[in-house]
């Protein structure tokens, strides 16, 4: 039987979906007209982002759609969430013309949507973290825009020179954050689209051990530049630590967790991410600290829950960790992972027919460990 404690580290299981699947492209133009403050290179991956979102709309529409062909259960932003994983964009043109005093910048992409790895990709998508990692993302471009329209205007509006370096000034830092974004969006989606835990499920997602690791080493290089473009970005350190943790670099996944907390002790999920670092060192105690703190941040972090409760299997407290998938199910019904854990434990304590009844559930939600333990529990006698 599979190490429970790795999901917590993992927080999905990667399984590739065979079905008969058309790759869907589509065409789509961005524009942006920089100003004076600006650089060039920032305001052509702005017209560029433009591009993504009309791309991503269609994109989200087809995704959808076929979600239905193959029995997802998907919300709308797990929708947008997934479509904008699946999409690979390839740059066919881009131009930039003098409009006027600023330049105008044109980029047109073509997405590609390749729906082989929808029901794996629908796991990881469904877990709460990914969805506020999505969110934030497109709240800091939008903020961004605003910001960087509001400035431009101030810009002209400018008195004297002082004036003018003050605002230009906060341009500069504002087209800073806006590539930080880009790096950690860049990183996330390198993270999201490797399989981890093992070199089977990596086999079976179908992709090399040597590129599953360049995907861990390019997402670790993504978030470093976002670092280094925002020193106070959080959520960057996190998810450096995750990818550090899953290469084995346990030390250096522990230094980032501890400085992702020092910068936002109110983040419950660098909590999750500092315990799992704990629990993969052994050290169940403070594993269990951090994630208490997760919890009391928010009552209602299934993935908190999923966590602890696989900790406290480890330690061989098995009512404790049913009482946590059990929370983890109510906070989430369609938790394909905490039924599978629960299911393990109820298996461990000799309770075949609630095992069944777990492995069952997850396996019908497409879960392959769920599938596969259920198989075993019912062929062992």
């Amino acid at each position: 039987m599979k190490n429970i404690s790795i999901i917590i580290i993992g927080f999905l299981l990667f399984f590739p979906y065979s079905a008969f699947s058309e790759t869907k492209e589509i065409i789509s133009e961005g524009a942006y007209n920089m100003g004076d403050g600006e650089t060039p290179s920032v305001a052509e991956s702005r017209a560029l982002l433009n591009a993504k979102r009309v791309a991503l709309e269609q994109a989200g529409t087809y995704v959808e759609s076929y979600s239905k062909v193959i029995n997802l259960r998907l919300t709308e932003d797990e929708v947008k969430v997934l479509a904008s994983g699946l999409m690979e964009v390839t740059i066919l043109d881009k131009k930039r013309t003098v409009v006027g005093d600023g330049i105008h910048f044109y980029v047109k992409i073509k997405a590609k949507v390749n729906p082989d790895k929808m029901g794996e990709m629908a796991k990881k998508v469904k877990e709460k973290s990914v969805i506020e990692d999505y969110k934030k993302i497109q709240r800091e471009y939008e903020n961004s825009r605003k910001e960087i329209e509001e400035l431009k205007k101030k810009l002209l509006e400018a008195k004297g020179d002082t004036e003018k370096k003050q605002v230009e000034t906060k341009i500069a830092g504002d087209e800073r954050l806006f590539q930080a974004n880009e790096w950690f969006e860049k990183g996330y989606n390198y993270w999201i689209n490797k399989a981890i835990l093992s070199n089977q499920e990596i086999k079976e997602a179908n992709i090399s051990i040597e590129e599953a690791a360049a995907m861990g080493d390019a997402a670790i290089d993504a978030y470093t530049k976002a670092i280094a473009l925002n020193p106070n970005y959080a959520r960057a350190y996190a998810m450096r630590g995750i990818a550090y943790a899953e290469k084995g670099q346990h030390d250096k996944a522990l230094e980032d967790s501890n400085k992702a907390i020092s910068l936002d002790p109110s983040n419950g999920f660098a909590y999750i991410a500092r315990g799992s670092i704990y629990a993969f060192k052994g050290q169940y105690d403070k594993a269990i600290k951090d994630l208490n703190k997760a919890i009391a941040l928010n009552p209602n972090y299934a993935e908190a829950y999923l966590g602890r409760g696989s900790i406290y299997y480890e330690k061989g407290q098995y009512d404790r960790a049913i009482k946590d998938f059990s929370k983890a199910i109510q906070l989430k019904p369609d938790y394909a992972l905490a039924y599978l854990a629960r299911g393990n434990t109820y298996q461990k304590l000799g309770n075949r027919d609630k095992a069944i009844s777990d492995f069952q559930k997850a396996c019908d939600m497409g879960d392959k460990f769920g599938c596969v333990n259920l198989q075993y529990v019912l062929e062992k006698k």
